[in-house]
This record gives structure tokens, C-alpha cells and sequence, in this order.
């Protein structure tokens, strides 16, 4: 329905400037060109691009993401989300919060999604950075590998939990108090992450 993840190759030329500058802080828009390198398609590609994308909000500073939002975040971000978590691409529109038609009017014009759209799939992406995060931290390597950070994370999202007034983290995405509230859930619960 989207644009296809591919056309986040880069350039050689942009890679150049990628080595040089880092994602962000050259070209805000590159923080969400993932190159891919060797034969990934489907599924495989899109979880691919979710973990780069997941790296990237660890290792960013507050400006570069501001930075890369406000350059607007691609559609195809909602086909990434959906191959990663094996939901499909109206589910995660549900879940951020965009219609099929305004998402496909954005495609059709090239458009990045809306701004209150954006702000959500980056909510989305912090919380399952936070959770690899907490992961990384429990220094349990094999937990690590064997876990489904994607499918967890996209199931947790449709919960309500008594710890947001009965919300699900879903709907906390709506603004950056709501996203930090989710946050400080997934880091009181800590070493009670599910294996």
C-alpha cells in the first residue's frame, strides 16, 4: 500500500555523507534511510529496517529526533512497522492513529505522514527502544536473542494497564507526556520483561 522499504537505499553518495556526519545530524531526513545490504525481502527487510530504526533512537540525541520528525516521517514506516510485528498495515495504522484514506492520499503525494501521526510512530519506536534498551541492560544474551521484541511491543501497545489509568499505551502516544508515561512503565517493569 506504501512506499516499498527499498526506496530507503541510499545513494553512494549519501552513504558518504552518512559515514561522515551520522544520520541525522547532516540530513534530518536520513534518519530514516536504512540501507540494506544483501538479498532481505518481505518480512526480513521490514524487521530489518525496524531494528536499525530502534538503534538509531537509542543512539540520537532529543534534537536529532526533533530534527528527523520535523523533516516528516515516511509512510513507509507504516509497512515497516507491520512486516516487523506481523500485524497487518491497517492495524498499525489504527495503532498510530491515521485513516486509510489520509494515509493514502500521503502515499499518492509523496507526503510524509501527518504530524500528529509522525509524533505516534516515533512513540512507538522510543518505547521499543526503551524495551531493547532494558534487555541490553539485563545482560541475559540469550534472553535477548530469543525474544520477540516486535510482536511483544505491538501486543502491549493494545493493552490497558492500570499504571496508565486503564489506557493502553496506544492511545498514550498521542502527546510526549503520554509517550513518557509509557516509557516509565516499560522501566518500572525492568526485570519483569517476559522471556
Amino acid at each position: 500500500m506504501s512506499a516499498d522499504p527499498k526506496s530507503a537505499l541510499l545513494s553512494p553518495r549519501e552513504r558518504r555523507h552518512r559515514a561522515n556526519r551520522g544520520p541525522a545530524r547532516h540530513n534530518p531526513r536520513g534518519f530514516w534511510i536504512v540501507e540494506l545490504k544483501g538479498p532481505l525481502a518481505g518480512a526480513k527487510a521490514r524487521q530489518h529496517i525496524f531494528r536499525e530504526l530502534v538503534r538509531r533512537v537509542i543512539s540520537s540525541s532529543g534534537v536529532e529526533l526533533f530534527d528527523a520528525v520535523e523533516a516528516g516521517v515516511p509512510t513507509y514506516l507504516v509497512d515497516v512497522i507491520a512486516g516487523a510485528t506481523g500485524e497487518t498495515a491497517n492495524e498499525v495504522m489504527d495503532l498510530v492513529g491515521v485513516s486509510p484514506t489520509t494515509f493514502r492520499r500521503k502515499v499518492e503525494a509523496k507526503e510524509p505522514l501527518p504530524d500528529v501521526v509522525g509524533h505516534r510512530v516515533v512513540g512507538f519506536l522510543r518505547a521499543a527502544a526503551t524495551l531493547r534498551r532494558l534487555l541490553q541492560e539485563s545482560s541475559d544474551a540469550q534472553r535477548l536473542k530469543e525474544f520477540d521484541l516486535e510482536s511483544w511491543i505491538a501486543d502491549w501497545m493494545r493493552e490497558g494497564l492500570p499504571e496508565l489509568g486503564g489506557k493502553t499505551p496506544a492511545e498514550m502516544l498521542r502527546n510526549p507526556e503520554g509517550q513518557r508515561a509509557v516509557e516509565e512503565v516499560l522501566e518500572r517493569m525492568g526485570g519483569g520483561l517476559p522471556a
